[in-house]
């Protein structure tokens, strides 16, 4: 097995199902973008170019976009389908003049542009290894200007074993309450199958490794969390 593949793109079963799925399974997950295009928007001008790793149906660029007018994007994602999602909610909220688009991984995109801050929203708990984890944060401090954030948001292991079992718990009560029992035993048959719980001291040393300054952790829900870095 190739320690350093990325993480398999979405089909287009996966992606139909996956504005729904998502709203489900993160609580709060509105709350997560608005808090995101906060601790970006603290730090960027009013003109700049972002670039959206794994922008998946597009959410965060629609979130982005409508509260800075003057920025633009570009969407990268593997799944051809999860991008086509993305296209028409971009289209509907009137912002596709302002957003490129680039069916690939982050690690195959051209390296000749450089962005002003990177997004990268539940994405590297689906890589399995750390090799390919580490070459993803290289991928994006490469396509960073010096000084650039990069905000990312994963599921994440908690130090203590107790407390990552009593969160677990405290989330699968959390998404029972919105899917059957019968639908809630899948999920999270699916989530202990795809999912690579990030230890925060571990990515933390993948992400200095890489390039970026120490993170701040700016967001906790349950086993959801999110950080902020800037490119050295």
């Amino acid at each position: 097995m190739d320690d350093t593949a990325p993480a398999q793109p979405f089909d287009a079963q996966r992606a139909a199902a996956y504005d729904d799925r998502i709203r489900r399974l993160c609580p709060d997950y509105g709350h997560l973008q608005k808090t995101v295009a906060s601790v970006l928007a603290a730090q960027l001008p009013d003109r700049a170019h972002l670039l959206v790793a794994g922008a998946g149906t597009g959410t965060e660029i629609v979130q982005m976009g409508r509260a800075h007018p003057q920025w633009r994007f570009t969407a990268v994602d593997p799944s051809a389908a999860m991008l086509d999602r993305c296209r028409a909610k971009v289209a509907h909220a009137g912002l596709k003049d302002r957003i490129d688009y680039i069916d690939a991984p982050v690690e195959d995109m051209p390296a000749s542009r450089l962005f002003d801050a990177a997004t990268s929203l539940l994405v590297t708990h689906f890589i399995d290894k750390t090799a390919a984890t580490r070459r993803y944060f290289q991928s994006l401090v490469g396509r960073l200007v010096p000084g650039a954030p990069l905000v990312w948001a994963d599921l994440y292991r908690p130090a203590s074993d107790g407390a990552f079992r009593c969160l677990w718990a405290a989330w699968r009560r959390h998404v029972g309450a919105h899917m059957t029992t019968k639908e809630t035993d899948r999920a999270f048959v699916r989530i202990e199958e795809d999912i690579s719980f990030v230890r925060p001291d571990g990515l933390e040393q993948i992400v200095t490794g890489a390039g970026l300054a120490p993170p701040t952790q700016f967001y906790q829900h349950l086993l959801w969390g999110a950080w902020t870095t800037t490119a050295r």
